[in-house]
């Protein structure tokens, strides 16, 4: 069967308007009769509330920060190292629950 490209033309232009008269009818139509709405769940609005309070903190807690330049520049800075092995296990527990 041989397609000429008189009839891709007509096949093309036929379902242009079939299509935009399709999409236009039920675009008026459906903005008409409904609005766009949101329904927010009781867990969505506690987060978007801890979001917000979160957005709220510094980034850095510069009293802390600061407390800990001054013991570190008075010598008094010290860090167990039972305390440092702890958090790297408990880190890479972290990483390979959450990598999978």
């Amino acid at each position: 069967m041989i397609i000429s490209n008189q009839q891709v033309k007509s096949i093309i232009k036929a379902y242009n308007v079939a299509t935009s008269q399709k999409n236009r009818t039920v675009l008026s139509t459906e903005s008409v009769r409904r609005g766009d709405s949101l329904l927010l769940s009781p867990e969505a609005k506690e987060l978007n509330k801890i979001r917000n309070n979160i957005a709220q903190l510094p980034e850095v807690r510069s009293e802390l920060v600061e407390k800990i330049r001054d013991s570190i520049a008075k010598g008094e800075y010290q860090v167990s190292s039972e305390q440092v092995a702890h958090r790297m296990l408990v880190r890479s527990l972290v990483d390979r629950i959450v990598g999978g």
